[in-house]
């Protein structure tokens, strides 16, 4: 459950986090828009600015990949591993009821050596 937790925050936090980016970026160019400054001046910045976040923004999405590519790793490995000890453990299932036909047939045989000895003392 604790991982649900944690896997519904990572969820929720990317959109809060782009939402809030873009608040900030409209603000920023609102901003700017009333600052007491010539038109040239004010398109400038706003291109600084918004190169900036466009730099962020691919830092941020390179961290994000990366961490995705991790993720993906790891699942990769776990459903590796899974299967692998799902086969060990079908193996052994395999074994235990081959040991137990065997044991089975043993007895079944020595039953009917016994019956065939009681049927002939009784003849």
């Amino acid at each position: 459950m604790s991982n649900e937790n944690r896997n519904n925050e990572k969820s929720v936090f990317l959109p809060v986090f782009f939402s809030l980016l873009a608040g900030f970026a409209a603000g920023a160019v609102v901003g700017m828009l009333y600052a007491p400054k010539a038109g040239k001046e004010i398109r400038k910045d706003i291109k600084e600015k918004s190169e900036e976040l466009i730099e962020k923004g691919k830092k941020n999405y390179e961290i994000i990949s990366d961490k995705a590519k991790d993720f993906v790793d790891k699942s990769k490995e776990k459903v590796t591993d899974l299967k692998g000890k799902s086969s060990e453990f079908i193996e052994k299932g395999k074994e235990k009821i081959s040991h137990a036909k065997d044991i089975l047939s043993e007895k079944i045989s020595k039953g009917k050596e016994k019956a065939k000895e009681v049927s002939d003392y009784l003849e």
